[in-house]
């Protein structure tokens, strides 16, 4: 039996790919939802059925990362001990290090999605970047979405169960194009307003020192801009004029058909350099590093800390652009779900 876990809306949009392919091959499988974006994922539940498992109260205002991870790991403990769970964390958010530690306490087969990405700056995404380490060191199975991050993870002394399969992100973003069902208020909202650039902006090392200078340099660009709000940056509105569209998280749908109409996007999401690369956009990555320096390889992306009114011109240049595949993978899922079947037969 397998326990696929998520808590943040990344998690989700990521392993729902996985659960249909579970479907496909009537393979027995159960989901916890952790709670960790408890408001972010209620635009999202469209994707998945309701979970089996749900971890209640994780979330306080203001909380530290400790608290949640605790919470998590203590919660869990009454799920993971119903079955003989193979647990299947994704990517390297709180969600994925407590449940891969928990399942690890509990003596659980742990199989980690996107594994081996690596910025090597420990603080850099903070705390990402320390849990996907954490994770990879416990992990019994490790899916890595391209050859560099297989390479980084043999650098860590990690050669025993790695595939490189490609990032779930495609099958998310395929399945989604595939479908086309966006809301009317998403179509209105790109119909009036054309030649845009998307925003969104959440990264927890980014709150303290960047967001001021990258606010007042999005009011000087002389571009329509559609900036998509987050919960945990209240004050946006405060510092961004009247000329840029702010607007409240949208479902993944309405984000595809946003992405996809869009002149390029501005943002320090991971994910994001993913979609931007499915979607031959261009993006702007407001971080000093990157562990998914493949969007930079093929031209699509430019790492450029906060300096956006000096970059801006990176989405006129086409020449940049690398005419490749996609270096994601493509049927991600299905490779994912084969291996699986040929390990635990």
């Amino acid at each position: 039996m397998y326990l696929i876990c998520f808590g943040t809306r990344p998690e989700l949009i990521k392993v729902f790919p996985i659960i249909d392919e579970f479907k496909k091959n009537k393979i027995p499988f159960k989901t916890i939802f952790t709670g960790q974006h408890k408001d972010l994922i209620k635009n999202y539940t469209n994707l998945i059925e309701q979970p089996d498992y749900y971890l209640n109260n994780v979330m306080e205002h203001d909380q530290s990362l400790n608290l949640l991870i605790s919470k998590m790991i203590s919660k869990a403990d009454k799920v993971l001990n119903k079955d003989d769970f193979n647990v299947i964390v994704q990517g390297d958010s709180s969600t994925s290090f407590a449940m891969a530690l928990a399942s690890f306490n509990n003596q659980k087969s742990i199989i980690h999605i996107e594994a081996g990405l690596r910025t090597k700056n420990l603080r850099s995404p903070y705390p990402e970047e320390a849990n996907r380490v954490m994770i990879s060191q416990i992990a019994d199975i490790h899916f890595c979405p391209t050859n560099l991050s297989k390479t980084n993870l043999q650098n860590e002394g990690i050669k025993k169960n790695v595939f490189v399969v490609g990032n779930t992100v495609v099958d998310s973003y395929q399945k989604i194009l595939a479908n086309m069902k966006f809301s009317q208020t998403t179509l209105d909202l790109v119909k009036d307003n054309p030649e845009y650039i998307l925003v969104t902006l959440h990264r927890r090392e980014n709150r303290e020192t960047n967001f001021n200078a990258v606010w007042e340099q999005l009011n000087k660009i002389h571009m329509k801009i559609i900036y998509i709000k987050h919960p945990s940056v209240k004050n946006s509105s405060e510092h961004l004029n009247e000329n840029i569209i702010q607007i409240d998280p949208v479902s993944y749908e309405d984000m595809i058909y946003l992405i996809e109409n869009s002149k390029g996007i501005i943002s320090d999401s991971g994910g994001l350099q993913e979609e931007a690369v499915c979607a031959k956009k261009k993006i702007l990555i407001c971080r000093d590093t990157t562990e998914r320096p493949e969007t930079i390889e093929t031209g699509y992306g430019k790492l450029i800390g906060n300096d956006i009114l000096n970059s801006i011109d990176f989405f006129k240049n086409s020449s940049s652009v690398q005419n490749t595949a996609n270096p994601y993978g493509q049927n991600v899922s299905k490779k994912i779900v084969n291996i699986l079947q040929k390990i635990f037969k």
